[in-house]
């Protein structure tokens, strides 16, 4: 059973009567070439949001399965974690809300940081970027990195956040209600996530 599906049948037991549900999908490609996939699911009931993702890649020597799920409750980040294996490596990220105060402790390639000083609630993650489309200027938190960061206004219908291993830019269309692509670039591979339609 895949990652995408059990989340689903979990989400389909734990909001079955009068709950939202909203899925998409993404194609990783790189110089045009297919690399990779996404899955993404939205669920909402009783003042309480789920994102989850599942992405794929696989390129020449690189493989990386990562999956994350951020939790919402009021409108208020109240857990994230993120397990990945990069080329056969595992790494994994916790975020939590204890009384007060965000508990952090993230673990990516390269990347080790830990922190219990956050306590402006945050609003705003990566993983809720895929349903919903912000303002320039909207702090978001990285999942994978525990940091918040500020989402830039760049070319045209474009907004960027910089995360500590990488940048990402989405891109809107002309009326600023629809996500066209995501264009990621860090040190492992660059690739651009479109949309299935």
């Amino acid at each position: 059973m895949t990652f995408y599906r059990a989340v689903y049948l979990s989400v389909l037991i734990l909001f079955y009567s009068k709950g939202f549900a909203q899925t998409k999908t993404f194609t990783l490609k790189t110089l045009g070439v297919k690399v990779g996939k996404l899955e993404a699911c939205h669920v909402a009931k009783n003042k309480i949001d789920i994102y989850a993702s599942h992405s794929t890649i696989e390129f020449i020597t690189l493989k990386v399965d990562v999956k994350t799920e951020s939790i919402y409750q009021n409108g208020i980040l109240i857990k994230a974690t993120v397990n990945s294996i990069i080329n056969g490596k595992p790494y994994s990220s916790k975020t939590l809300w204890v009384k007060d105060r965000y508990i952090i402790d993230c673990h990516a390639r390269n990347y080790t940081y830990s922190d219990t000083t956050l306590t402006k609630p945050i609003r705003w993650s990566a993983g809720k970027l895929y349903f919903e489309i912000p303002a320039a200027g909207v702090e978001v938190y990285t999942e994978s990195y525990g940091k918040l960061g500020t989402l830039d206004e760049v070319k045209k219908n474009g907004l960027k956040m910089t995360t500590p291993e990488s940048k990402q830019i989405y891109h809107y269309n002309s009326t600023y209600n629809e996500l066209l692509k995501i264009e990621v670039i860090n040190n492992i591979k660059n690739f651009d996530m479109i949309p299935d339609k």
